[in-house]
């Protein structure tokens, strides 16, 4: 099986018994043999069945029942297959995506390459009984040009072909790579075969097929062996079937088994392997070579196509044959020029050979070739390795490459004397060759024999080679393998120059230079790495290397400071002049942290900071700030000889040798180095060398170690903290203290006990605020041993109680056991000793709540005493009245709490004990304490609910219980006792109404209710119970309920008779009741009734207070029930103007203020509310404006917002009436008003901030929903209303301060002002946003628009017109209206420049309208200068829709020269048509229909002209142009000419119309 494939680049690759050279080879012309591919088996083959061929799309190999595709160039396996028979022919097609194979059984398999999937397997014949008989002969696959992706297919049995139709193979890849398999079936289904029978004419057996174009005359030839030798078939008349057009009888040849067709010429190699040449139009014999024995040929020719292969031209053709020969065991590849069968070469090859089938405009022959290995025991006719070879023929010189390529010296030596070549390129690549085996050789003595041998070749090498300039390059270049090497190469270069050296010369040549150039790198080398460390590659880097502080950087960071300071010394001279700040940067980044100090700082002392001062002084900023940054880096790097260790390095920048007082800077100028004495760099180096000597001596003399960075930060004062840091132990505190710290404090001049202090609060402030356990008390030991160190007992107790404040509580012993201690001293500072304990005490107490802050307001003691007792433990009482005494409250506070506390627990017995438990004077306190709470409880609004109610009851009981109590303890006081009992009293009152009538009322209604009024109460309440049972729906007899409930009214209406109450009066009772039932429909009916029955000043007070209440029900979203269809702001708006037209003068003024208001209010519930067409008047936004508004208002505008939501806009409007207009809860005095505009000054201040914040609110949703034209008129009238309050009341300024005093007048002056602004503001802001929307519009409503630009300040409205024209990019009509507003608005400001610029953008906006209806963009131009207009008239005169007036009117808008537009829009209407008419007949026929109207159009424009000189000229050049066949449009043109009436042509127009 052949299945080791190995794909080679070349032949040297391969084994040596695959190798052609030990073969014959003969010719004039040379081949060059490849080695392309290698396929091995494991067991040898006896005559192997092979074939190959190359392909446009891939190579296929054939070896018995083996398939190999390899791609196009033999670089890459595609597929490997091995079949269960032998396989006779194989195909590629569809750019190598399909594989097509022919087994021997009769299996015919369509392969998918990519996805290796088998497609479809047929089998189109059975077997052949005779094993060495193939069953199919040939295979050839065509593309079918009728259909893209379609092939046919032509299979050639024994007995004759299958046409195999409707390969769609292009269409079953798609459906592959689209996972589509059903689809890929189905067009598997489609595929057509039909078979062709040539058993009468080839009766022994077909062997070959060509075919040509089954289009041709030529379709298909066939050769076999029987009564016919080959015959020629084309399609029949029906195209379904072949017929045979011309037979070849087999007396001439007795048979063929190979054609190859070129153009006429058919080539056939019978079955007695002779060639011969036919004419395949009469298929008549042309030559043939009877004397050449041809197994297998091939023809390949130089053209660029066989079509071009004619009968005079076969002499292109080489004829490639197999031939035999006289050992059987070897073939010859011949290869013979046509036609004088002149023999170009020959190779020998093996017996199982055959040629690669490959295209005729092919270069390369490509050789199967059998090869068998060289055992005794195989037989001499089995092959175990198959190779595929490639025969390009080749130049001399291309031998003699090849030959160097394999480094086959001796032969190209002899190969090139032989050809007259160059011999010296022998030596060269042999050298060169030298260089890469020196290059891969060591240094070691196991080598050195070999390597040296090397170098003696190379020696000789370089004898023989007369190139010195090659010579010189090789010495230099070559990686030599010591140094000792080196020196001798580079000595021979150097000898042999100087022996053609001219010695007359005053200068060495170029090649001398580099040589010496080298030696004196070399020396350098040796100084710097030595002998030890030479090699070949290291040398040439260093060699080649022109960048001398390149090396010297490179050592550096290698630490290298020896070798680095050694190559600085030798090349500074080369570098000095070039040297600035950016080499210093790097040379400063290059150093090794691993870098001797002890090396470096001498030389960085000596030599470099001196250089650097004399060649870049600039650059001793930049070395400042690095020695600095050394120096601070050692602290880690070298932490055991810091600090000394930084000192050394900083201090040589000071310490370096001095250079002159002027130092050259450049060749020009000089600069005085103090300059660069004095910069931050050098300055803070400075710094850090103080620091560095101060922080020694702070190491050695006070033992107190420091980081830099800390050391930095801090002062004398807090060097001493941070001694006292140091000591871990507090014991050894005054010993350190003694030693070290307090020598440090009296030579820094120091106050010892103070700083002793300073230290402690310097402790507890970083300690005691980090200690999150009570563990954490190392820093209390620490300070209480820093205390005694201290001898002054005012800041001993200063220190004492620091610790006491900030130890954590519990304290520990040791701060419990030094606060005892000093609290039996006697001292002023006892007293807050014990001040400061008992605030510890109480800071246990409350721990035990879980309190921790101590620190607590008064309102925040409260809080804590009212959480204890709500504890409710045996102790919470006893705790409560220790922190009322700890923070001074009064004990019947305490006890107060604790009653009212058990009131809410429903505890009334325990109550009772605790308050007779008291002595007489802490429970009066106590009890009148309760008292006042319990009527501020009870004048609370009662929530109706079951415990609320319970509540309020057993307050009320309690409160009786606990005035017995206080009436029976005041007695003696006789005032206190009749006020005791009046309260009393009212408590009882309160807890029987409450208990058996269930009237639950505020404490202040019950105290103010009379009989009448109950009596009142309980009637009306009744008659509401008694409708409520009798509703006309409810009840199934409806005409009963009716006469019922006027009985029922009219028994409401005797019973207020008898109270005193009047009708009226009862009406009114009625509807404020209704009105608080939030029964709509009731009250407004009453209302309407009063108005209708009773038109007096009272009913208007009653409407007036109707429309209050239902205003205030409305900001309050009290739930009303609101009738269908009702529209309550509108019916609002109708009580208000009612009451203004029927109430009193003293109501007058309120009236009016509150139906303006509501007018207000009903705009705003419009913009919630749909129309009565059904669609919603304000439902759109934006662009998408609502049909039925766009087209059924007029032209005014009419703002598009979003529909506002009546449960956020109208409690807010109503809200804001509210305030305006305020219900009067006291006595209303005669004239007297209560609305904002009208009211006084006190009355008003309570009223202008709720109106604020109702404005504000407003404002804000009004603006949300873009509601921008109806927050305008808001903030008008609202603005408007303050502004009258304040004048109102300021009408004289000296009188008003007199009334009101300075403040206020102040004040509300202020307030004023600051709406005012905030007015203006919104003003400005809500009139650009609506010059927004207005230019939105379709249509422009440009008064308004201009109305809205005059409520703008000057300056801001141009701008913002300005953005509003940047905005609007083309949209020209948008455009126009903001220029005619914006020119208006300059005109009313006499702005004249402005004005202008606006009236030249609504030019230019009406051409941008004008030109766009043409399709012409006016963007290029738009806004530019008039001069920048003329681009544009290009694409004017393209336009097929232009009019001659309009390019006259463009022209004289932006004064363009007419004749010159003139003259190009005649020029392009004739160009346009001409270019028409090639565009094939119906662009013809279309634009000789456009001639008469071309004609008119171009006449009419002539006499526009001014002068036609240039028009005629152009027009003669245009006529040389057209087609000379082109009457029509030549009459066109030279009738333009005519009508121009120019002289200035040779042509006779009337002669040649």
């Amino acid at each position: 099986m052949w299945n080791d494939i190995e794909l080679l680049t070349n032949d040297d690759t391969g084994s040596g018994y695959l190798s052609v050279g030990s073969r014959k080879e003969h010719g004039t012309a040379l081949y060059q043999v490849d080695l392309l591919v290698k396929i091995s088996s494991e067991k040898a083959s006896l005559n192997p069945k092979i074939q190959a061929c190359s392909l446009s799309d891939g190579f296929i190999i054939v070896a018995d029942q083996s398939v190999i595709l390899l791609d196009s160039i033999c670089r890459s396996l595609q597929l490997h297959l091995v079949f269960d028979t032998e396989v006779d022919v194989v195909g590629l097609c569809q750019e190598g995506k399909f594989l097509l194979v022919g087994e021997r059984s009769g299996n015919l398999h369509l392969i998918h390459v990519t996805s290796k999937q088998t497609l479809l397997t047929n089998a189109f014949v059975q077997k052949a009984n005779d094993e060495n008989r193939r069953t199919y002969q040939n295979l050839v696959i065509e593309k079918d040009g009728s259909n893209e992706g379609t092939y046919y297919m032509l299979l050639l049995t024994y007995s004759g072909f299958f046409c195999i139709t409707n390969l769609q193979l292009l269409k079953i890849q798609q459906a592959i790579e689209n996972v589509d398999f059903s689809t890929a079936k189905k067009l598997q289904g489609q595929i057509k075969s039909s078979f062709i029978s040539t058993e009468n004419y080839h009766t022994l057996g077909c062997l070959s097929l060509v075919a040509g174009d089954l289009a041709s005359e030529v379709p298909v030839i066939i050769g076999g062996t029987g009564n016919c030798a080959f015959s020629k078939w084309e399609p029949d008349s029906s195209k379904k079937g072949m017929t045979v057009k011309n037979l070849i009888d087999a007396e001439i040849i007795k048979g063929a088994k190979k054609f190859q067709l070129i153009d006429n010429l058919l080539f056939v190699l019978d079955t007695d392997n002779v060639l011969s040449l036919w004419d395949i139009y009469t298929l008549t014999p042309v030559w043939n070579w009877p004397s050449l024995h041809v197994e297998e040929f091939l023809l390949t020719t130089e053209a660029d196509s066989p079509s071009s292969v004619t009968w005079q031209g076969i002499t292109n053709l080489k004829l490639i044959a197999l031939t035999a020969s006289a050992n059987k065991k070897m073939k010859n590849l011949m290869v013979y020029s046509l036609p004088t069968m002149e023999i170009l070469y020959s190779l020998e090859v093996s017996s199982v050979s055959s040629l690669v089938q490959t295209g005729i405009s092919t270069d390369t022959i490509y050789l199967l070739e059998g090869v068998c290995k060289n055992d005794p025991k195989l037989s001499e006719d089995s092959v175990s390795v198959l190779v595929l070879r490639c025969l390009t023929e080749a130049l001399p010189e291309n031998r003699l490459s090849r030959l160097l390529h394999k480094h086959r010296f001796a032969e190209a030596e002899s190969f090139a004397i032989q050809f007259g070549l160059d011999v010296e390129l022998v030596y060269k690549v042999k050298s060169n060759h030298i260089l890469e085996k020196l290059a891969l050789s060591s240094v070691d003595a196991s080598e050195q024999t070999e390597w040296q041998q090397l170098v003696d070749d190379a020696k000789e090498n370089l004898h023989k080679i007369q190139d010195d300039e090659f010579v010189v390059n090789y010495c230099l270049k070559a990686q030599w393998i010591t140094y000792e090497t080196t020196q001798e190469m580079l000595n021979y270069a150097k000898t042999r120059l100087l022996k053609k050296e001219d010695k007359t010369a005053l200068i060495y040549s170029d090649g001398l230079k580099e040589v010496l150039r080298a030696h004196a790198k070399l020396t350098t080398f040796y100084g710097a790495f030595g002998p030890e460390k030479f090699s070949g590659s290291s040398w040439i880097e260093f060699l080649n290397n022109e960048d001398d502080l390149k090396d010297i950087f490179l050592q550096l960071k290698e630490g290298n400071l020896v070798c680095a300071q050694y190559l600085w010394l030798r090349h500074r001279a080369n570098f000095e002049s070039r040297f600035d700040v950016k080499m210093l940067e790097s040379l400063l980044n290059s150093m090794s942290a691993s870098v001797s100090l002890q090396k470096l700082c001498p030389w960085f002392k000596n030599d470099v900071i001196p250089f650097v001062r004399r060649t870049v002084p600039e650059g001793q900023i930049i070395l400042a700030k690095w020695l600095e940054q050394a120096a601070r880096n050692l602290e880690l790097t070298d932490k055991a000889n810091w600090p000394e260790n930084g000192l050394q390095l900083a201090e040589i920048f000071f310490t370096a040798e001095k250079t002159d007082e002027l130092g050259l800077a450049s060749s020009w100028h000089w600069i005085s180095l103090k300059d660069y004495q004095n910069t931050e760099e050098v300055c803070q180096l400075r710094t850090l060398v103080n620091n560095l000597r101060e922080l020694i001596t702070l190491h050695r003399k006070y033992n107190c170690k420091l980081a830099l960075s800390d050391f930095e930060k801090e002062n004398t004062t807090t060097i001493v903290f941070r001694m006292f840091d140091k000591v871990l132990a507090p014991e050894l505190i005054p010993s350190i203290l003694e030693k070290f710290i307090r020598v440090y404090m009296r030579e820094h001049d120091l106050q010892e006990e103070e700083l002793l202090l300073l230290y402690i609060e310097d402790l507890l402030n970083r300690c005691s605020s980090k200690s999150t356990s009570l563990f954490e008390t190392a820093w209390e030991a620490k300070a209480m041993a820093v205390i005694a160190c201290l001898s002054d007992t005012d800041l001993i107790f200063d220190a004492v109680l620091k610790i006491m404040y900030a130890a954590v509580v519990p304290w520990s012993a040791a701060v419990e056991q030094l606060v005892k201690q000093h609290l039996e001293m006697d001292h002023p500072k006892v007293k807050l000793l014990q001040e400061s304990y008992k605030l510890m005490e109480m800071k246990k107490l409350l721990r035990g709540y879980g309190i921790r802050e101590v620190n607590l307001l008064n309102k925040e003691i409260m809080r804590v005493v009212r959480y204890i007792l709500k504890q409710d433990v045996p102790s919470s009482l006893e705790d409560a009245l220790k922190v009322a005494q700890a923070f001074m409250l009064s004990d019947d506070e305490i006890y107060s709490l604790r009653i009212i506390d058990l009131i809410d627990r429903e505890q009334g017995e325990d109550c009772l004990l605790l308050l007779k438990s008291l002595p007489p004077a802490e429970a009066e306190k106590t009890a009148e304490r309760v008292i006042i709470w319990a009527r501020l409880a009870l004048q609370e609004e009662p929530d109706h609910s079951k415990e609320g109610k319970a509540w309020r009851m057993s307050v009320a009981k309690t409160s009786v219980d606990i005035l017995k109590i206080l009436c029976d303890i005041q007695k003696d006081n006789l005032q206190k006792k009749d006020e005791c009992e009046e309260m009393l009293k009212l408590f009882k009152e309160v807890a029987s109404l409450q208990e058996n009538f269930e009237v639950f009322l505020s404490f202040e209604d019950y105290s103010n209710s009379s009989l009448v009024a109950d009596l009142r109460e309980q009637h009306i309440k009744a008659h509401e119970v008694a409708q409520a049972k009798h509703k006309p729906g409810s009840t199934p007899e409806p005409i009963a309920a009716e006469v019922r409930s006027p009985s029922m009214e009219s028994k409401l209406h005797r019973q207020a008779l008898a109270l005193q109450m009047s009708k009226q009066e009862l009406e009114a009772e009625l509807t404020l009741r209704a009105l608080k039932d939030g029964n709509i429909k009731t009250a407004l009916k009453k209302c309407s009734d009063l108005f209708k029955y009773h038109c007096n000043a009272d009913t208007g007070k009653l409407l007036f207070l109707t429309c209050q209440k239902l205003c205030q029900m409305l900001a309050d979203n009290v739930p009303v029930t609101v009738p269908v269809g009702l529209n309550l702001p509108s019916m609002i708006h109708d009580l208000a103007s009612q009451a203004a037209t029927i109430c009193s003068p003293d109501f007058l003024l309120d009236a009016l203020e509150l139906c303006k208001h509501t007018l207000m209010a009903v705009e705003l519930s419009r913009q919630c509310q749909m129309d009565d067409c059904g669609i919603l008047m304000k439902a759109s936004f934006g662009t998408h404006k609502d049909p039925y508004e766009e087209w059924s208002y007029s032209d005014f505008f009419s703002e598009d917002g979003i529909v506002l939501e009546s449960q956020m806009v109208l409690p807010v409007i109503y809200e804001l009436i509210s305030s305006l207009v305020p219900l009067a809860e006291s006595k209303r005095y005669p004239l007297e008003s209560t609305s904002l505009p009208y009211c006084s000054l006190n009355e008003g201040d309570g009223l202008v901030l709720p109106v604020i914040n109702s404005i504000s609110a407003l404002l804000q949703n009004l603006q949300e929903s873009s509601q921008w034209e109806l927050a305008l008129r808001f903030v008008v009238g609202s603005f408007g209303t303050c502004l009258q309050h304040s004048v109102s009341n300021f009408m004289n300024a000296t009188l008003s301060e007199k009334l009101f005093g300075e403040t206020t007048l102040v004040k509300s002056r202020h307030v004023v002002m600051e709406l005012k602004e905030k007015a203006v503001i919104f003003i400005r802001e809500n009139a650009t946003t609506l010059l927004h929307k207005v230019f939105n519009c379709r249509l422009v409503d440009l008064d308004l628009a201009l109305g809205y630009c005059t409520l703008l300040p000057q300056k801001d409205v141009f701008e913002n017109l300005w953005k509003l024209i940047d905005k609007a990019w083309q949209n020209y009509d948008k455009i126009l209206a903001i220029s005619l507003v914006g020119s208006e608005l300059a005109s009313l400001y006499q702005e004249i420049e402005m004005g202008l610029k606006f009236r030249e953008l609504s030019t230019d906006a009406q051409w941008g309208i004008r030109l766009g209806k043409l399709g012409i963009s006016f963007q290029p131009v738009f806004r530019q200068h008039f001069l920048t207009k003329k681009d544009l008239i290009k694409a004017l005169v393209e336009n097929i829709d232009m009019d001659t007036s309009l390019i006259l009117e463009y022209c004289s808008t932006f004064q363009l020269d007419c004749d010159a537009v003139l003259q190009l829009f005649i020029e392009t209407l004739l160009h346009n048509t001409n270019a028409g008419q090639g565009q094939g007949d119906a662009s013809m026929d279309s634009a000789k229909r456009r001639h008469p109207k071309l004609l008119a159009k171009a006449l009419e424009m002539v006499p526009l002209l001014t002068s036609t000189k240039d028009l005629v000229i152009s027009l003669s050049g245009i006529l040389h142009k057209l087609d000379p066949y082109d009457y029509e449009m030549i009459e066109v043109v030279l009738k333009v000419i005519e009508r121009a009436d120019e002289k200035i042509t040779n042509i006779n127009i009337n002669q040649v119309i």
